[in-house]
């Protein structure tokens, strides 16, 4: 069969298999390296875990099993290298585009859900990192995916649910963004006049039988059965990214304009202006699998909204852009159960365009002229393009940032010169001084040279130094990595005291610079 007759019979399956190839060449060629942040914690956690040495204790990324067991199984199974082991993300991504197209209704064209569903740039760049946030989105659809069969399948729709909830939260407490979606669509239900008992029964008996399992563990580990939320209580600092420490004022903005500054400096604002419609259709007309998903996108919205993240004080979510990618699959669904109503609505387009011109209004305020660029163009797409050129067009629009993205990332950290550079200052045999380098390098040495324990030990951070200042070393080295300023600027404190202290106790013998890299080599003077 022709590809061009197969796509036309088979429509969701050829998008599927186009999805799959999509997401796994980006994942092929789109890594940029590990984050030297918290997935640092989870790929060791993953490879202890299965090397039979993890400990469980008072920090909760400890016991957020979700997030490193499964890749940590890769890593065992594979060898302990972070591209690889970010496969356990791909696998996630995939599981979740498989629901999605399952669940879509025949009328809602798949190249509709498929083009917003991998084209979102951090949705992206999280596909080649071990972050608990990229296996969360499989969790997240689960929960909805299930409800869509709650009336015909009851038994294993609240199964299905409560998995995806309890599984969830052992990846990453943010999935209690969705705990509001069974009372809602009991109320929804009800108001229908559908009861559908048995479908209840069973979600409030898994979940009694879950619970108490996961509060038994703890009860019996720890002697507390509410250890795992005391200690995510107590794991609370207080940091630029916190609220309950600042001004009335902050937190007022975080509540208001905040959220929406956020969706637009982080390209999240198409999404949920072009989910609009399909949030109106479902409106009009309530019913599978619209609602479920309509249900599920506002209550993540909502929480991520204004809930807080201690329960004894209030403090609610850093918007982080990394956060959000669970919003990305639910939106992209019901951006293809409206398509079609837009593009023949008129004044519903004209909404639509004026919501698009916001963002880029707001963009061009905060001087981001790639954003504003970015998002006024889908307004000449809306009325430039016919119809049946709009999805294809769309399409090139959306892939293009995330494409270039990877180029960017690439350029902006070079990733595989640093491993390279980090390795070869060990096989320099007439050399073995002591090397002083950024902080999150060191933080990061055992993902970044697992299997090179002599750099390891050489490595220092500079904000140790003051304990080298009583007995300094009579020749040392100092590798600056340049990704700092854009990751870690912080750092640049550190950075300067190390000058300064440089300046007054030794001398330099050597220096080179290659792309983000600055080695020197030093003496005493």
């Amino acid at each position: 069969m022709p590809i061009r007759s197969y796509s036309y019979s088979n429509p969701k399956k050829s998008a599927f298999l186009a999805g799959i190839g999509f997401l796994f060449l980006y994942w092929l060629f789109g890594f940029d390296g590990i984050t030297f942040s918290d997935d640092v914690y989870y790929l060791l956690a993953g490879k202890n875990f299965w090397a039979g040495t993890m400990e469980f204790n008072e920090y909760h990324f400890s016991t957020r099993w979700g997030a490193y067991i499964p890749s940590g199984l890769i890593g065992f199974l594979f060898g302990f290298d972070p591209h690889r082991i970010s496969l356990i993300s791909l696998f996630s991504y995939i599981g979740t585009l498989a629901m999605l197209m399952k669940v879509l209704p025949r009328e809602s064209n798949p190249w509709v859900l498929l083009i917003w569903f991998s084209t979102q740039v951090y949705f992206l760049h999280f596909l080649t990192k071990v972050y608990p946030d990229s296996q969360l989105v499989f969790w997240t659809v689960l929960v909805p995916f299930s409800a869509v069969y709650r009336n015909e399948r009851p038994i294993l729709a609240a199964l299905g649910l409560i998995s995806g909830l309890f599984f969830g939260f052992l990846t990453k407490e943010t999935i209690i963004f969705l705990a509001p979606l069974p009372v809602l669509l009991w109320a929804f239900d009800w108001k229908k006049g559908t009861k559908n008992l048995p479908f209840y029964s069973a979600l409030f008996g898994f979940g009694i039988v879950f619970g108490s399992l996961y509060l038994a563990y703890f009860w019996i580990q720890f002697g507390s059965p509410f250890y795992r939320f005391e200690s995510i209580q107590d794991g609370h600092y207080i940091s630029e990214f916190t609220y309950a420490d600042k001004s009335v004022w902050v937190m007022l903005k975080r509540l208001t304009i905040l959220p929406i500054l956020t969706f637009v400096e982080r390209s999240y604002w198409i999404w949920i202006v072009f989910a609009i419609p399909g949030l109106l259709k479902i409106r009009k007309n309530p019913q599978s699998p619209g609602i479920e998903f309509g249900l599920a996108f506002l209550s993540l919205l909502g929480l991520f909204w204004v809930m807080s993240t201690n329960f004894r004080f209030y403090n609610p979510i850093y918007l982080n852009p990394r956060h959000l990618i669970i919003l990305v699959p639910i939106l992209a669904f019901l951006i293809a159960l409206g398509w079609e109503d837009w593009s023949r609505n008129l004044k519903l387009k004209r909404s639509m365009t004026g919501l698009i011109l916001l963002g880029a209004g707001i963009s061009l305020i905060q001087q981001d002229w790639k954003m504003a660029a970015f998002q006024a163009f889908a307004s000449v797409i809306i009325y430039a393009i016919q119809k049946r050129q709009q999805v294809w067009s769309f399409g090139v629009y959306l892939a293009f940032p995330a494409l270039m993205a990877i180029s960017y990332q690439m350029k902006l950290k070079e990733y595989k010169h640093l491993i390279q550079t980090l390795d070869q200052e060990t096989l320099i045999a007439t050399n073995q001084s002591i090397i002083l380098t950024n902080n999150f390098l060191d933080f990061s040495k055992e993902v970044l040279l697992p299997e090179n324990q002599t750099t390891k030990d050489l490595l220092f951070p500079i904000e140790k130094l003051d304990s080298l200042k009583p007995n300094p070393p009579q020749k040392l080295r100092v590798l600056i990595y340049d990704y700092y300023k854009h990751g870690y600027p912080k750092e640049q404190v550190d950075v300067s005291a190390l000058e300064i202290w440089l300046d007054e106790n030794y001398r330099l013998d050597s220096e080179s610079v290659n792309g983000k890299l600055w080695l020197r080599n030093f003496s005493r003077e």
